[in-house]
């Protein structure tokens, strides 16, 4: 989710679920009531049986574990129903908690792109995270 803008505009939520795509995109709901707390997308390149993984949450649910269950619930999906060799995922180096939900989630720390976005008038680093189906499955 590194292309979402900060800060984020009052139509951004309305925008992506205009343009959500069955199967690639998910709403983040509170169980109890339905309501929608953020998002997940997962893109897929077929040729190569992998997939991108990106995920944002509203900031009162920080911290409750909706992040995490969200990202293992589509990396799953991801193995078991798309048949992906690969999942990966990206975050700024500066977002710690986003790094905490994908290895959390069960992603493997797999490299860091130095001062590679320029976000809030500064450089940050991206951090790159993945999982493979055999891992994944065992």
């Amino acid at each position: 989710m590194l292309a979402i803008p900060h800060p984020y505009p009052e139509d951004g939520a309305a925008k992506w679920v205009a343009a959500a795509q069955p199967g690639r995109d998910f709403a983040i709901v509170l169980r109890e009531t339905g309501e929608v707390i953020g998002g997940i997308s997962i893109v897929e390149s077929e040729h190569h049986r992998r997939a991108e993984l990106g995920y944002w949450c509203a900031i009162d649910v920080w911290g409750r574990g909706y992040a995490t269950e969200a990202v293992r619930a589509v990396i799953d999906h991801g193995f078991r129903v798309l048949a992906l060799n690969r999942v990966h995922a990206e975050c700024h180096g500066d977002n710690p908690a986003s790094r905490r939900v994908l290895e959390k989630a069960g992603m493997t720390f797999e490299g860091r792109l130095r001062q590679h976005s320029y976000r809030v008038d500064r450089f940050a680093d991206k951090l790159q995270f993945g999982v493979l189906r055999d891992d994944w499955l065992r």
